[in-house]
Order: C-alpha cells, then sequence, then structure tokens
C-alpha cells in the first residue's frame, strides 16, 4: 500500500512483481498518470522505459551536463568504478582509477559533474550491466479494482 502514490512507482512494481497493490493519491493528475501507466503494463510495455525527451524539472542540485553522444556509456564507466572499487576493497581516487580503470579519465572529466557522481554506482548493490526484464504481467481483479477505485474516488474529491 501507498498513500502517497504519486505518478505509481510502488503500485506499478507490484503490478510487475504480480503482487495485489493498494495505491491512494489526492492528484487527479498523477492518479491519471498511475493508471495511464498500469495500462502499459496490461498491455506489455514497460512504464519504466526510458523515454527520449527533453527534461523540463530538475530534483537535484547538480547542474546537468550538457547533452551529448559518449564514446562509452556512462552507467558503463560507473560499472568500472564499481569494478575498482571492489578489488581494492574502498571507493578508488581518481589516481587509483588512472592506475588500474581501464577507461582513459577523460572520459569521466567529460561526463560528470562530480567524483560524487561517478562513484556513486560503487555505493549501491543494485546497478547491473543490463535491466532485469519483467517478471511478467500480473494483474488480479483485486489489484485493479482498488486502482481504479480510488482513482474514482479520488476524481470525486472524496
Amino acid at each position: 500500500m501507498d498513500s502517497f502514490n504519486g505518478a505509481g512507482t510502488t503500485t506499478l512494481t507490484a503490478h510487475q512483481l504480480g503482487r495485489r497493490f493498494l495505491g491512494i493519491e489526492r492528484s487527479p493528475k498523477y492518479c491519471e498518470i498511475a493508471l495511464a501507466r498500469h495500462e502499459e503494463i496490461r498491455n506489455g510495455i514497460d512504464p519504466f522505459r526510458k523515454a527520449e525527451r527533453e527534461l523540463t524539472a530538475k530534483n537535484s542540485p547538480v547542474p546537468r551536463m550538457p547533452k551529448q553522444k559518449y564514446e562509452v556509456p556512462k552507467k558503463m564507466l560507473q560499472l568500472e568504478v564499481k569494478r575498482v572499487a571492489a578489488s581494492l576493497g574502498h571507493l578508488p581516487s581518481r589516481a587509483e582509477l588512472i592506475q588500474y580503470g581501464k577507461y582513459p579519465i577523460r572520459y569521466y572529466d567529460e561526463y560528470f559533474v562530480s567524483w560524487g557522481e561517478v562513484c556513486a554506482a560503487a555505493r549501491t548493490t543494485g546497478m547491473t550491466e543490463t535491466r532485469a526484464a519483467p517478471l511478467g504481467v500480473h494483474s488480479t481483479e483485486d489489484s485493479q479494482l482498488s486502482l481504479e477505485f480510488f482513482a474514482e474516488a479520488t476524481q470525486a474529491g472524496a
């Protein structure tokens, strides 16, 4: 249950995992977004897919890098930092990455705003080279009914 469902991340994940879910959202705008994303799951579309669009809002104080074509994807660079960190037993310094990394340091300098952003992936356990495929599309009547009920209740001002 997510009592502040927003655009539906929690309920969407539960939906993809075949779990029962309940999402409550006060904003009709965000309720509609969540419902549309759940419909995408029912139609076999990944609601978490990367969309090619211009970003219009920013929720981080870190400045954006200019849009550019990467010779090596940033994700691969971060995974390389993670690999080096695992072999060293600590987050690598810039000098250690130059010594033990397989990519030129200029990529890190050009593609990332800060050394903290470079090392961000090494601090987590979840980043991998490939994204896991959804476990299957499951839609239980209970979960669908709950989401639609709360959508209707929200729109009615309940």
